[in-house]
């Protein structure tokens, strides 16, 4: 009776344990991977409880109620040991369904045998009763069935080790500890197993249920020294349901464990279903969002929903614990308008609000640029300088506002002169300058004649009264490598002086340096 009594409380401690474990869990998060291992807890609490209550029954009919009490946790203790593990280490949501019914069809099925054993015998091929040490024990023959439940839960706890053997090894950091003690939880839990078919020592012990409070210990060690179910945890309860930004929990090796609606709502529109959670399957058709998600540097990524350009900032928070970094967040933020106020913002900076142009500042930077890729990419470059004749006069003779509108009516005309992606811009107050890439003399020629016609006709109208104003043109071209884009101004300004000193309105190709000393 002595050895019942220390069994006895030696359960007792271990269901204070489990109990304890569920509570602790339950307090971090109510996700379904944390309910999953509290259900754990009670299936072990179950079992623990009913044979502690079946070695302390006198009587056949309690024995027997009891043992029937334990079935409702033995069953389910390895195929939610087995859950746990898939989905600590992302493999269960993948193939959902068929893992439920590899994993629970076997301890549903031996439930509803163990209950309704009398009327057929699979599950017990008999049962009796002997009187051990003063105390009244049970003799279970095993039935058929008992095997094949037997070998079920071998096989859910062979297959759970190995996913966290697998697991640990993928880990950057020294794992040693967490593996010990995974390894040893399971280790105790298949002894119990093949120990409850020998009984070696010749008592009629539940071997299985000395065996698992071991494991239950193990467990515990590994969730709160090798943050075994915290990572999840506190990501959880910190950030994951606090926002509208879309939130993922990522392990060390990038696999999506968990998710919030949010994210859930936000990849739905992208025809991404998160329950395959293996990053390169799902985001094989989006490179750029794969790239975002992968990096650990914060980024821009462009999303287009339904034809529409939508802008996800992608940032990362690494959850470090005793080992290092556990697992990552990753934010998606949807900075669409920020990041559209930033580009006018930037436009406006590089934009001549005048005349609609590029100001000197963007003529400048996107200049050298695109020098630069001609060295590279080779092909002509010409740069056309135009001056408005005479401009001066027009703000003496009809003021500053007419003067403006003389601006914006040769701004329309470069425009609508010059193909869309060449370099065009106000360079000073009646200044302009064109960047061309890719023509050749006689077409930039061409277009720079058109432009001087097209102002020369412009009708400019000042109370009634038209008048029209002139522009004369310099055009230089990139005759060598390493050419600046300051040597081509240069070049392009001194064949805007000779047109000027030919009588203005006209066109003039750089052929050489000239002297600019009476250069007004």
């Amino acid at each position: 009776m002595i050895l019942v009594d220390v069994v006895s409380l030696y359960f007792f401690f271990m269901v204070v344990a489990a109990v304890y474990s569920s509570a602790h869990i339950t307090s971090l998060n109510d996700s379904d991977y944390a309910r999953t291992a509290v259900l754990l807890c009670f299936a072990v609490c179950f079992y623990i409880v009913g044979y502690a209550m079946e070695l302390n029954s006198d009587s056949i009919r309690q024995i027997l109620f009891w043992n029937r009490v334990e079935y409702i946790g033995i069953p389910f203790v390895s195929a939610l040991w087995l859950t746990v593990g898939l989905m600590y280490t992302g493999y269960y949501t993948r193939h959902k369904k068929i893992w439920l019914a590899a994993i629970y069809i076997v301890p549903l099925v031996t439930l509803v045998l163990r209950f309704t054993n009398d009327h057929h015998h699979l599950y017990f091929a008999s049962l009796s009763f002997v009187t051990e040490s003063g105390a009244l024990r049970m003799i279970k023959e095993p039935g058929p069935w008992n095997y094949v439940q037997a070998v079920h839960s071998m096989m859910m706890i062979l297959v759970t080790l190995g996913l966290f053997l697998y697991d640990s090894f993928q880990t950057e950091e020294n794992a040693k500890g967490k593996i010990s003690l995974i390894t040893g939880a399971s280790f105790f839990a298949a002894t119990g197993l093949v120990l409850s078919f020998f009984k070696p020592l010749g008592m009629y012990l539940d071997y299985m249920a000395l065996c698992l409070p071991a494991t239950c210990v193990m467990v515990i060690l590994a969730i709160q020294k090798y943050d075994f179910l915290e990572t999840k945890s506190i990501a959880r309860s910190r950030v994951f349901e606090s926002g509208r930004d879309a939130i993922l929990l990522m392990n060390r090796q990038n696999k999506i464990i968990d998710y919030n609606t949010s994210a859930k709502n936000l990849f739905q529109k992208l025809d991404i279903s998160l329950t395959d959670k293996q990053i390169p399957a799902l985001f094989r058709r989006h490179p750029k969002l794969m790239e975002g998600l992968l990096d650990p540097e914060t980024r821009i990524v462009r999303i287009r929903f339904n034809g529409e350009k939508r802008y996800y900032e992608i940032s990362t928070k690494n959850i470090d614990g005793r080992g290092g970094t556990q697992g990552r967040i990753k934010t998606v933020r949807d900075v669409t308008e920020t990041y559209k106020l930033n580009e006018d913002l930037k436009r406006q900076a590089m934009t001549d609000e005048l005349s609609g142009l590029g100001n000197r500042r963007a003529f400048l930077q996107i200049g050298q640029k695109r020098m630069l890729e001609s060295e590279e990419k080779g092909g002509a470059v010409h740069l056309l300088m135009m001056d408005l004749d005479y401009f001066k006069n027009v703000n003496d003779q009809f003021g500053h506002p007419m003067g403006d509108r003389v601006i914006q009516g040769f701004g329309e005309i470069l425009k609508g002169a010059f193909p869309r992606g060449n370099l065009i811009a106000r360079v000073g107050g009646e200044e302009f300058a064109a960047l061309l890439s890719g023509l050749g003399d006689d077409e930039v020629r061409s277009d720079a004649e058109t432009v001087r016609k097209s102002m020369e006709k412009y009708d400019f109208c000042y109370r009634q009264k038209k008048f029209h104003i002139t522009v004369s043109i310099g055009i230089a071209r990139k005759d060598f490598l390493g050419q600046t884009l300051d040597k081509l101004m240069r070049m392009a300004d001194q064949a805007l002086y000779q047109s000027k000193e030919r009588g203005r309105n006209c066109v003039t190709v750089y052929e050489g340096p000239v002297n600019l000393s009476n250069k007004e």
